[in-house]
């Protein structure tokens, strides 16, 4: 047996339950409205039982089982999926900002200044760190094949970022 048929027996016993156990007064049991007409006149000889109002009430709800397209579509799948909204515009930009942002730059210096040492009528040593390794270098020397000293002047040691042949500037103070 089919839900959809257990559905429709447990509501048709629970008419039929009304019907056996309703008060008999006619005034206060209004008949149900059908699409089909119930008969007009009733014989005058005899009353009719509660069984066969009971059934007379169950045949008037036959034309109302409804198709199966109808049953399902009460239980169907839904989903509470929403998509997210679309992206916000793209700002219009310039050429120049378009060629600004494709222009390559060198990585920022990946050395610190942690002292010089200027010995007796010979060129100043700089000592650089990078991480936990430390460098002494000269002008004109070559880090890791990566960047070159170039000069220092003005408290400023000039490297150059050899890949892209960008200068970059290492503050050192007031030293030599």
């Amino acid at each position: 047996m089919t839900i959809r048929s257990k559905v429709l027996v447990g509501i048709a016993g629970s008419i039929a339950a009304y019907v056996l156990f309703a008060p008999t007064d006619s005034q206060t049991v209004d008949p149900a409205k059908t699409g089909e007409r119930a008969p007009a006149v009733r014989s005058p000889r005899r009353a009719e039982t509660h069984g066969e109002r009971a059934l007379h009430a169950l045949y008037l709800l036959t034309h109302r089982v409804s198709d199966g397209a109808s049953a399902n579509a009460l239980f169907a799948a839904h989903s509470w999926y929403s998509p997210p909204p679309p992206p916000p515009p793209v700002p219009s930009m310039s050429a120049a900002q378009v060629v600004a942002l494709q222009v390559p730059t060198a990585p920022p210096l990946p050395f610190a200044f942690m002292g010089s040492y200027t010995p007796d009528g010979s060129t100043p040593v700089f000592f650089l760190t990078q991480g936990d390794r430390v460098y002494n270098v000269r002008i004109g020397d070559t880090l890791d094949t990566t960047y070159s000293v170039d000069s220092f002047a003005n408290g400023q040691l000039v490297l150059t970022y050899k890949p892209l042949k960008i200068q970059q500037q290492l503050s050192v103070g007031g030293a030599p």
